[in-house]
């Protein structure tokens, strides 16, 4: 066993860039359209802070190991980590904030542009943490209509059907994500912008020249060859191939709809209705006509999601920080 000492938090001034959302709301897109400004280095899907950022410790070798596969696979430059130099300078940092900055500043230096972004969509969970890790930080949201990234969702898991419990759990999800979201606007205005998947999908060159101007870069012709989507940007897999479930993006930007009626029974179209629509960001999609029938069963349904999945979620969180240690001391 070698001592080790784990990282503090940190903070640093700098105004880089994390886009989030719920998953399956349109991450992946933003990401590579932004990531083709002149002045932004967009990195994938880290989720450092997440879970990640908890493994950073004065084991140098471990604390690249944790990124070696995210450069590889979400990256314009698979090998960027093989510089030694950046290495050497990454071992000067002590605190979590510095390190991550450090990275991602290099990243985007590599590149020849001047601010860094990181696309992890479940970051939307620790924008609270991050904004204490990056107080200059711009945060840009995206959300979807909650029944196409739902199915969106299921379809990625190659689901044919939808349980009912499943489907309560998810919707849940997107409601935690909404309030987190909510809770952070309204105190921190000037650092979060949200944007809709179904906007930047009809009207791209609009919602891009909105989020540069927020992000005060310098204004670009965004035309249609500024739109498309290079092969190389695309995450891959282990294989180094575009990975399924991203396979479409490069294709030319159109809104994908989908018929909810034909995925979604009547009691899963109530859980949509019931859950989502008196929130901020979801509320303008659900049809809120639906007859609720079902409505002697919320009662039951909030004691299932009490006993099921919050010891869950917690269980979960606990085995994750529980394995970190155990790797920052056993390394």
């Amino acid at each position: 066993m070698g001592n080790i000492s784990p990282f503090n938090l940190g903070t640093v001034k700098n105004n880089g860039v994390f886009i989030v959302g719920a998953a399956r709301s349109g991450t992946t897109l933003l990401r590579l359209l932004i990531n083709n400004h002149p002045e932004i280095a967009c990195l994938g899907e880290t989720q450092f802070f997440h879970h990640n950022y908890l493994q950073l410790s004065s084991n140098s070798e471990k604390n690249i190991s944790i990124f070696s596969n995210i450069f590889r696979t979400e990256s314009e430059l698979p090998r960027f980590l093989d510089d030694k130099e950046l290495l050497k300078g990454l071992t000067e940092n002590k605190t979590i904030a510095s390190y991550f900055n450090v990275l991602l500043s290099a990243y985007a230096k590599k590149l020849g542009k001047k601010k860094w972004a990181e696309k992890s969509p479940s970051h939307i969970l620790r924008i609270e943490l991050i904004k204490r890790l990056f107080p200059d930080a711009k945060i840009i949201n995206i959300k979807r209509n909650p029944y196409s990234s739902a199915i969106s969702r299921f379809q990625k898991l190659k689901k044919k059907e939808f349980n009912n419990l499943s489907l309560f759990f998810y919707i849940k999800y997107l409601k935690k994500v909404d309030k987190i979201a909510s809770d952070f606007e309204r105190e921190n205005k000037d650092s979060i912008l949200t944007v809709k998947y179904e906007d930047l999908s009809e009207n791209p060159k609009f919602v891009l020249e909105k989020i540069f101007s927020f992000l005060d870069v310098s204004d670009i012709n965004i035309d249609d060859e500024f739109l498309s989507i290079q092969s190389i940007n695309i995450p891959k897999d282990k294989q180094g191939l575009s990975q399924t479930h991203h396979k479409n993006v490069s294709n030319k930007i159109e809104l994908k709809t989908y018929n909810k009626s034909y995925y979604f029974s009547d009691f899963q179209m109530y859980l949509f209705q019931n859950e989502l629509a008196e929130t901020k960001h979801y509320s303008e999609y659900i049809d809120v006509n639906a007859i609720p029938r079902y409505f002697f069963l919320k009662l039951i349904l909030n004691l299932s999601y009490f006993f099921f999945e919050i010891p869950r979620l917690k269980i979960r969180r606990i085995v994750k920080q529980f394995k970190s240690t155990v790797k920052r001391i056993t390394f």
